[in-house]
Order: structure tokens, then sequence, then C-alpha cells
């Protein structure tokens, strides 16, 4: 179905376009402003979800995968990029995940951050030479960022379900979905 002349993959390209851009700025605020780094990792992934809801799997990962490739090539610190890296494509993982039962849901989804989060350290340590407390696979390291992911998880869920009961009406956005 057509909208004023304009096909449904047009506006597609045009919202990946437009949702990788934002998820730059993000990243770019993040990477500048250093303790800002995860909180804008996570409000740029909120650019995957609304992909996931609005356009699907397919568009979502090419969304990542931009956001991911111009953030390593543009932002000064490429910490905050490899980050969003690692862990800017979780909302689309847990999208999957959420379709088995809860407990399986959550396994998998605290295996998938720990494998996440063991790769990223190898990744720093080995690749970057990045050393010292801060990247320590320590029990209370792990036991900590696996409470922060989490928390991110149900933040998570609450933002998608707010979209989807309250705003997605409001700003009357129709899917695009193929």
């Amino acid at each position: 179905m057509k909208k004023a002349g304009v096909s449904k993959r047009t506006r597609r390209i045009a919202a990946c376009g437009i949702l990788s851009a934002l998820g730059v700025i993000c990243l770019s605020v993040g990477s500048l402003i250093e303790v800002m780094d995860l909180t804008m990792i996570m409000i740029a992934s909120f650019c995957i979800v609304f992909a996931v809801i609005e356009m699907g799997k397919r568009w979502a990962w090419l969304i990542w995968g931009a956001t991911a490739l111009l953030s390593l090539l543009l932002l000064p610190n490429k910490l905050a990029a490899l980050l969003y890296l690692m862990g800017g494509m979780y909302p689309i993982v847990k999208s999957t995940l959420e379709r088995l039962r809860p407990l399986f849901a959550w396994a998998g989804k605290l295996a998938a951050f720990n494998g996440v989060q063991l790769v990223f350290l190898l990744i720093a340590q080995k690749l970057f030479g990045m050393s010292g407390p801060d990247y320590a696979l320590t029990w209370g390291v792990v036991l900590f960022n696996n409470v922060l992911f989490i928390l991110f998880d149900i933040t998570l869920t609450v933002f998608i379900t707010f979209y989807l009961v309250k705003m997605r009406r409001r700003l009357k956005i129709q899917s695009l979905k193929d």
C-alpha cells in the first residue's frame, strides 16, 4: 500500500537512516560525556526496539549494524561504540527469547548477556590492552553487571509496554512490516 506516492520500502529505508543517525548521536553524547556512556547506549538501543516493533527484526539488524559501524568510525572514544557493538543488539535477542517460557527466556537472556560480557572483557584486555580493576572479571563485577542487566531488561519491558499501549495509538504510527 502506497502513502502519498511513497512506497513502504522507501519509508523503511528512510526510517533506518533516521534511527541509525539518532543512535549515533546518542552514542556521541555518551562518548563525549564519559559518565553517560552506558545511559546513552541504553537510549540508543531504544531505536532498535522501535525498529523491531514497527519494521521487523531484519531491519532492526540493519539499523544496529549501521549504527555500530558508524560509531566505530566516527566516535572519538571507541569504548561507547564497542559497548554498543556488543550489547546494542539486545532488543532483537530479547524479542526472540521472550517467545519462550519465562524461565527459559531468562536463562537465555542471562546466558547471552554473560557470553557478551565475557567476550567484551577479553577483547578489552587482549586486543585493546585495557587492564586494571575496571576490566577484571571478578565475581563481584559479574554479579553487579547481571543486576544492572536485569534492571535494563525490566526497563526495556516497561518502555515496550508503554509504547505499545499508550504511545503507538497517539502517534498514529503505521507499521512498516512486510
